[in-house]
Parts: structure tokens; sequence; C-alpha cells
């Protein structure tokens, strides 16, 4: 009985489940009402919505036709008042500020122009005279004053006539620069401002002094027989010959290079006939250049590249086509090496620096000319064009063969001061062991050679190829 009473329901549970199924088939049908009534409204509001947006479409051809007609008309009698302001003012304001602002700035210009002039001019003259390696005996300067107060500067310069050009354009581009009216001639410059004048005259130096003079020589013994007295005095000031060295009881060895090859073939063919083994550098790209180095070759000579570099006064001063600038990048002064090694058309056994004051004092810049060269040679003379270079220093580094310019022999353009020049080039030789010396190829120089090569050789003194010299 008990088992029974256990599988029967209770009449109570029976009714609550019931009433449980209705209550949720009647909330389920209440929200699909909601849902249909939701839909429907929706389905008006878009209606509604569709219907506005097409009266719209409608509407807007209707105005698209008449607004930008009205705004047209409006915007075209605007500009019509405008430009006809415009004008009426223009009219009126600008003759005035066209006067003021010429009348005012230009004499303001002219002052500072003047001011930076009288303070610097004359020092910059001389700082291309030194990149081109003017002695100071070489350069007369002095002052003077116009009836009307103005300072006038001279220069009277003694250089050789392929230098000129050089000096000419240099001296000229500085006054230009600094507000000065020019008047260049090849030998002459005149630079005027409302201050101050400059007047430069350039000269060359006498040629073939040693011939013209020795037959004086023969004219003055003959008359020195008969009237001693008087022709005694003229001997003296017509030839100046420095004195000798002393005999020496070592051997004593110096070197000489000639720089500035390629300007003159005449002057090549006269250097290679010199029995004295004479070292040259050449100058890249001149028109000579290629000749005179084949010309030395031939001859047994050594050959140098004479390297273009920027000295202290660039860009006043050209160093000429080939030359390394200081703003140079590296891998446009490797081809620029590569140019200048290969335009001479031998095989180079060493090079030196032209000019370069600004370069050889950058260890940088210097490094990077070094690192170039070495495939075309492992030699290089550092011409010491300032006494602040760092060549050497950089040249020994890089690994070269070494050597540096002791001594300008020819800064002073005549016989006397060249000849004087090598004298004391071969007492340094002897009290150092040894000595390089630099000279240019000028018809001065190749005669002052001439003359003291075999008396030093009689002396003791021997002139040996600067190869044997470089470390």
């Amino acid at each position: 009985m008990a088992a029974r009473q256990t599988n029967k329901r209770p009449a109570g549970r029976k009714t609550t489940t019931r009433k449980k199924t209705s209550k949720s088939k009647s909330a389920g049908g209440g929200i699909f009402l909601g849902i249909g009534l939701i839909a429907v409204l929706i389905a008006l509001i878009s209606f509604s919505i569709m219907s506005i947006t097409g009266s719209k479409e409608k509407e807007e051809p209707k105005t698209v036709t008449v607004i930008p007609a009205q705004k047209k008309a409006e915007a075209a009698k605007k500009e019509q008042k405008e430009q006809k302001e415009q004008k009426q003012q223009a009219a009126k304001t600008v003759p005035v500020p066209k006067k003021e602002p010429v009348k005012k700035e230009e004499p303001k210009k002219e002052k500072e122009q003047e001011t930076v002039s009288n303070e610097n001019i004359t020092d910059l003259i001389r700082l291309v005279l030194y990149d081109h390696e003017i002695s100071r005996s070489s350069v007369k300067e002095r002052k003077s004053k116009t009836s009307s107060g103005r300072d006038i500067t001279y220069f009277d310069i003694t250089c050789d006539e392929n230098m000129q050009r050089g000096i000419n354009s240099a001296i000229s581009s500085i006054l230009r620069k600094h507000g000065y009216k020019v008047e260049s001639a090849q030998n002459k410059i005149v630079g005027i401002s409302k201050k101050d004048e400059f007047n430069i005259v350039l000269k060359a130096p006498k040629k073939e002094v040693v011939k013209k003079e020795e037959p004086q020589k023969e004219v003055v013994k003959k008359q020195e027989k008969k009237e001693p007295v008087k022709e005694k005095p003229q001997v003296a000031e017509a030839v100046k010959y420095p004195p000798l060295p002393p005999y020496s009881k070592k051997q004593v060895k110096f070197a000489i290079l000639l720089d500035d090859g390629g300007n003159s073939a005449e002057l090549a063919k006269e250097y290679a006939e010199i029995k004295y083994p004479v070292a040259v550098a050449v100058l890249p790209h001149l028109e000579h250049s290629s000749f005179t180095a084949q010309i030395a070759k031939k001859a047994g000579k050594t050959v140098f590249l004479h390297f273009p570099m920027a000295p202290k006064s660039y860009p006043n001063t050209d160093p000429g086509r080939g030359a390394v600038l200081p703003n140079m990048p590296e891998l446009l002064i490797a081809g620029v090496v590569k140019e200048n090694f290969e335009s001479l058309g031998v095989s180079v056994d060493g090079f030196n620096n032209h000019m370069g004051s600004a370069i050889t004092e950058d260890a940088h810049k210097m490094a990077q000319v070094l690192s170039a060269s070495k495939t075309y040679t492992n030699r290089f003379v550092d011409s010491r064009t300032t006494a602040q270079t760092k060549a050497y220093e950089e040249c020994r580094k890089a690994g070269y063969k070494c050597g540096e310019n002791r001594m300008f022999l020819d800064n002073d353009n005549s016989v006397e001061a060249i000849l004087a020049k090598i004298y004391e080039a071969a007492e340094k030789a002897r009290d150092d062991g040894s000595i390089i010396a630099i000279g240019h190829i000028r018809p001065n120089t190749l005669a002052a050679l001439k003359i003291a090569l075999p008396q030093l050789e009689k002396l003791n003194y021997h002139l040996v190829d600067i190869k044997t010299l470089i470390n």
C-alpha cells in the first residue's frame, strides 16, 4: 500500500502546472503583438522620411536655377565696387612708399661696405700675396692722400707673368665684393670708393739679367785700366752676386723641386736640358702639363704631381682646376684625385700641394686626399705653405714616404736673390744633414740654377734626386 501511494501525484500539483502553462502562452502572445506594433511604427516612420526626402529632391532643382544667378549678380557687383575702391586707394598710396625706401636704404648699404673695406681690405690683399708665395721684398706698399682728403693705398708687386692673372683676378674680386668700382688691365688694378682708393701695379721681374750684364763686365775691365778710380764704384753697383758657402769636408746632399710645371713648353725644354737631378712638380689640366711631364721623364727627371688645394684666401684666390676645396665630400675628392694623376699621362713619382693652406691645416681633409692618392704613389712632400700644416703628420699616419719643404728659393724673383737662397739652402743642408727646397719653373730660377749648381759641386755640395731624401 505504501508503494502505491508514492506513485500517485497530489491533486494540488496538477492544477499549478496548468496555470503556469496558460500564463506563459498569454505572455508569448503579448510579446508578438508588441513586436508587430513596433514594426508597423518603423514602417510608418520610414515611409514618412522617404516622402520628405523625395519632396526635397524635387524642390532642389527649382532652387538651383534661381539662387546661383542671384548670387552671381550680387558677387559681380561687389567685385566691381572692390576693384574701384582698390584702384582709388592704390592711386593715392603707391607713390609714397616707392620714394622713401629707395632713398633711405641705399646709403646704409654703402656705409656698411665702406666700413668693412677700410678695416680689412689691405689684410685681404696681403693674404692673397702670401698664398701666391710672393715675398715681402717683392711688394712695396705706401699710403697717401689726395687734395680732397681721400686715402690712396699703393701696391707695387713684382711677380712672374704666369702669376699676374691669378693675382689680378683675386684682388679685383676682393675690391668688387667690398663695393669698389674696379678698373683692371693686365698689369694694373684701380679700385675706387667714396672714401678711399687702391692703386695696384703688377711688374714682371727683369729677364736674362746675367746675359745682359756679362758684356758690361768686359767693358768695365777694359776701362778700369785707363780710369780705375771712376769705374770701380759702377762695377760694385752693377753686379752683386752673393758669396759662396765655404768648402765642406763632408759631402753635403740637398734636393730641389721646381713647382708650377705645365705653364710653358719653352721653359719645360730649358728645364729638361739641366744636367743635374732637379725634380719637377707639374700642375694638372694645363695646356702644357702632359708635354712637361713627358719631356721630363725622357730626360730622366723625377716627376711629381703639383696637386691644387684651396688656400686661406679662397674663393678670392682660385687654386685652379682639379683643386680640393674645404667643403668637398670624400667621394668627390676621390674623383678629383683620379683625374689629376691620370691627366699627366705618365707614371708619377710623388706629389706635393699647390697652395693649400686651408686644406693642409685640416687633418681630416688631408687624410682623405692621401687615402685616395695611395693607388698612384707612395711619396708626398708637404710644401709647407702654412706654419700650422698637419699634412706631414697625416702623411706619416697613412704609411707614405714623406718629406717637407724647408725653404722657398724664388719668392724674390731676381737672379741675385735666388742665388743667395740656393747657397743658403746648401749651408743648411751641411748643418742639418740634408734639405729639400722648392722653387718654380721660371726663367730667372733656371738661370740661377745653371750658375749655382756647378759652383756648389766644386765645394762638395751635391744636388741629389729628391726621392733619396724622402724617408
